[in-house]
């Protein structure tokens, strides 16, 4: 009996170790077969972004709304940045799996071709859905049709120097006047007082989605980071999750400039991906929210950016006198501002404005970060157009 017995539970052991291998290859197969699914499903969308016309455009404005509607009020519902702590989350069980494996590796060297097999397959079904959901909710939207565009501005025109000038007084004007009326004989820098600065910056959206039809609808509320250092050590002001759907931004930034940078977050929220089109259009709600402090944060902000160009163009003699006009508490925020991202000029800086000079050429922006400058453009554009016309 007891020799019976044995070959039985041999038998049974060999059934049940070829089934779990059948298993295993069924499981890994159903990976590969998803990952490439979704891989061509990203690839497809992606070409029929760059190169059908109108058909990014239809899909920013019919389809990804209702992702906005569903995920992006979804993970909107949570008091803290979602994507940030999903994120960490991730990280952790990446790093438990990792561990995981080598253990398992070292202590059964039979299976290590399978096991590494299954890693493999599920690397890449992983990177798949990553891929996939970064196309449907961020990708496509690079390629619509231009705010410029929907906005009427003659962005085919050339401008001069003057106008240039002409732009920077029209800011320091506008930065000295709420300066004035934020803080009146100060020569100090705002802070954060506490107020609903995230649901003001979604009112100045809608207000300006009451103008144009494209910015119109749902806003998910916008979140500060809780990691905020880590931000500001890559230089980053503020970021659009497409996997949680969420603007986020840095706590720890300086405060003046919070508000331009929530209403930038939130415009990729409307499919508008291009960061000049975004920050101009940042500027638009803030400049025209009836909020001082969105006001303030418009005109500050914005105569950094004009400032800087101006200063490519014009003489020493010539951008002293300019800059002289500006309000002592606007010259506190930009010295400041300066001190406070001084601290984060390190390699680690450097490195992330290298990667994200890369993906914005990768979607289509050739001109990488210094699209950031063509902000200026547009401001120019819509300062010939609509204020001093």
């Amino acid at each position: 009996m007891r020799g019976y017995y044995s070959k039985a539970s041999r038998r049974a052991r060999s059934r049940a170790w070829s089934s779990g291998k059948e298993s295993s290859g069924r499981g890994i197969k159903a990976a590969f077969i998803t990952a490439g699914i979704l891989i061509l499903l990203s690839v497809g969308l992606s070409l029929l972004a760059r190169h059908v016309d109108g058909f990014a455009e239809w899909y920013a404005s019919s389809v990804y709304p209702i992702i906005v509607n569903t995920v992006g009020r979804l993970f909107g519902s949570f008091p803290f940045a979602a994507g940030e702590w999903l994120l960490y989350i991730v990280i952790a069980a990446a790093v438990i799996l990792l561990i995981y494996g080598i253990v398992k590796i070292v202590r059964t060297p039979k299976s290590r071709g399978a096991y590494l097999a299954r890693l493999f397959a599920s690397i890449l079904c992983a990177a798949s859905v990553v891929m996939s959901i970064f196309t449907l909710n961020c990708g496509i939207n690079y390629f619509r049709e231009p705010f410029s565009v929907k906005s009427g501005l003659p962005t085919g025109e050339k401008y001069t120097a003057q106008e240039l000038a002409d732009l920077c007084v029209y800011l320091v004007q506008g930065a000295n006047t709420y300066a004035d009326k934020l803080n009146p004989d100060s020569d100090t820098v705002l802070t954060d007082n506490g107020e609903e600065l995230a649901a003001d910056c979604i009112k100045a959206m809608e207000r300006l989605g009451a103008r144009y039809g494209s910015l119109a609808g749902f806003y998910p509320q916008a979140k500060g980071v809780a990691f905020s250092e880590f931000m500001s050590l890559t230089r980053i002001l503020g970021i659009y999750d497409p996997f949680t759907v969420e603007a986020n931004y840095n706590q720890n930034s300086p405060y003046f400039a919070r508000p331009l940078t929530i209403c930038h977050e939130l415009s990729h929220l409307k499919g508008f991906m291009r960061e000049d089109e975004a920050n101009f259009i940042a500027y638009l709600a803030c400049r025209d929210s009836g909020n001082d402090l969105l006001c303030y944060s418009a005109y500050t902000d914005a105569l950094l950016y004009a400032l800087n160009a101006f200063r490519t163009v014009a003489s020493d003699a010539v951008y002293a006198e300019l800059y002289s006009y500006i309000c002592p508490q606007v010259k506190a925020e930009f010295a400041a501002n300066n001190e406070y991202w001084e601290k984060y000029n390190t390699p680690v800086a450097d490195a992330a404005e290298s990667v994200n000079n890369s993906y914005l050429v990768s979607q289509g922006q050739s001109d990488g970060t210094r699209s950031y400058g063509r902000f200026v453009d547009l401001m120019i554009y819509d300062y010939k157009m609509n204020i001093a016309a």
